[in-house]
């Protein structure tokens, strides 16, 4: 994931783009975000976010989610993303128990004593998870709290918001729009 920060405060900017990161990484969304680009402007006020990520859809059971091969007495499951994690997790702990299914690092589990195609089929939930909606939290845990006033753009796999304490100005609009051309 890369992180870009255009800041007149230095500092600030340093600290949004450890805030932005710390964020990724706490909603799991490590390997569904591709990129952050902020503006921000403490002198006018305001601030731009600009999330790129992955969109993925449809995606419920172990075989979607990640690949699976197997090991000696038991399974490898490598996960694809983050998001799929905990999720992957209860629900291989609900059908094999705890002392049968181990994370062996982000996204590895290994479950014991399983042929690969018993666990391919496991659905770890009734529907797929909203990506958008994580990305949407994430750009809102993102914007500093008093920035109240919003502008928000969509399309495929990116999201960009406008925040000010004040009135959107037309050419903060015009300045997100060419968010990743900067």
């Amino acid at each position: 994931m890369q992180t870009f920060v255009d800041s007149t405060d230095r500092t600030g900017g340093e600290q949004y783009k450890y805030i932005a990161e710390k964020m990724v990484e706490d909603l799991g969304l490590t390997g569904t975000v591709e990129g952050i680009w902020m503006c921000i402007r403490p002198e006018e006020p305001f601030f731009i976010i600009s999330i790129r990520y992955k969109e993925f859809v449809g995606k419920n059971t172990i075989a979607e989610l990640g690949s699976v091969e197997s090991r000696n007495e038991g399974v490898k499951i490598t996960l694809f993303s983050e998001v799929d994690v905990g999720d992957a997790l209860k629900t291989l702990w609900g059908a094999y128990g705890r002392d049968r299914v181990e994370q062996g690092g982000r996204m590895d589990i290994r479950v014991n004593g399983v042929e690969a195609e018993d666990v391919k089929g496991i659905k770890i939930r009734e529907k797929p998870v909203d990506v958008g909606s994580k990305v949407n939290e994430l750009a809102l845990r993102i914007i500093p709290e008093g920035f109240r006033v919003r502008h928000v753009t969509k399309k495929e796999g990116e999201i960009t918001i406008v925040a000010a304490e004040d009135p959107i100005k037309e050419e903060w609009k015009r300045q997100a729009e060419a968010a990743w051309r900067a």
